[in-house]
């Protein structure tokens, strides 16, 4: 069975996810919220990328980048919404502007019986229900998170896949809560969908991207990519690419050069490079292990390669904590 490009290339990402926070408010209310270290500490380690998500269940928030005393309304999420913060950048939600803020992190709750830490604020009014994750990726550059704008909701329309989700967001959380392993893999596969959503939601509405994005918008050309990123530790040959994408090898190389602004061959070592220099920053492997996750045979080819790429070799790099 074949999926589609968009979503082989999220999955070859391996991406991790998790709700962690479910919140109850009453009009009037208004809060800073982003996700912290301390936040991610009980999943795992600090990750390199987060996206910070929340899930309308119940009334409606309005969602600001301003943080500011005279904060907008950037949007009005209702039912069904999903707001995600790609860059995990601190925001606002609220029943109204004008509202004074105060610190989600300073409303925090000990974890119900479903594992999830709670909030309960606000005025008495008007309820709103808001379900809070965040998807982590381990990578030190992600082009695809990179390339998404500070703000991006989407609308999960359909009833039966809203009830869906919470579903699943109840099951994992109930999971969590007897300390199961599959509550990991639950939530991370919910979190894995509704950011594929999220990716189909803003392609439709921008139907001209530019930049990483550009390539995801071509179904052949994302096919390459999902490869590339798929398949470092053994890289496809850009004839393999074209043939994959369907293209000769000559339209194939000039179709990823006009959207990636590179062409394959140097955007494949570009991520193979990158993908090393995160290996070394960020574990003890030695340096002839690296060069095999990367794609190479020969510790000494890989050794030239980065230097050639770097300026330094890899021991040196890892020496002196290039970022």
């Amino acid at each position: 069975m074949h999926t589609d490009p968009l979503t082989e290339i999220v999955r070859s990402l391996g991406l991790t996810g998790c709700v962690f926070l479910e919140a109850e408010f009453t009009a009037p209310w208004a809060i800073t919220a982003h996700v912290t270290e301390e936040d991610c500490r009980p999943f795992m380690p600090l990750p390199n990328k987060i996206v910070a998500y929340h899930v309308v269940t119940e009334g409606e928030a309005i969602v600001s980048m301003d943080t500011g005393d005279g904060y907008r309304a950037d949007f009005v999420a209702r039912r069904g919404d999903v707001v995600f913060l790609p860059s995990n950048a601190l925001h606002v939600l609220a029943s109204e502007p004008g509202q004074p803020l105060c610190s989600g992190d300073d409303l925090l709750l000990p974890g119900s019986d479903n594992g999830l830490v709670q909030i309960r604020h606000g005025g008495g009014g008007a309820v709103t229900r808001i379900l809070c994750g965040f998807i982590a990726c381990s990578r030190a550059q992600c082009p695809l998170l990179d390339s998404l704008p500070e703000l991006l909701v989407i609308s999960i329309e359909s009833a039966a896949t809203r009830r869906w989700i919470e579903a699943s967001i109840a099951i994992a959380a109930q999971e969590r809560g007897a300390c199961r392993l599959a509550a990991e893999s639950v939530m991370s596969r919910v979190s894995e969908l509704l950011l594929i959503e999220a990716l189909r939601a803003h392609l439709e509405q921008n139907p001209h991207p530019t930049g990483w994005l550009a390539g995801m918008s071509d179904p052949r050309i994302a096919r390459a990519l999902s490869s590339i990123h798929a398949n470092l530790d053994t890289p496809p040959s850009v004839a393999t690419l074209a043939h994959d994408a369907g293209m000769s090898r000559s339209a194939f190389v000039d179709r990823f050069s006009e959207l990636m602004g590179t062409g394959p061959r140097r955007y494949l070592l570009d991520q193979r490079i990158t993908a090393a220099r995160a290996l070394l920053r960020d574990t003890d492997l030695p340096s002839a292990e690296i060069a095999y996750r990367v794609g190479y045979d020969a510790p000494e080819a890989f050794s030239r390669a980065f230097k050639r790429e770097t300026g330094r070799s890899p021991a040196d790099w890892r020496q002196c904590g290039q970022a």
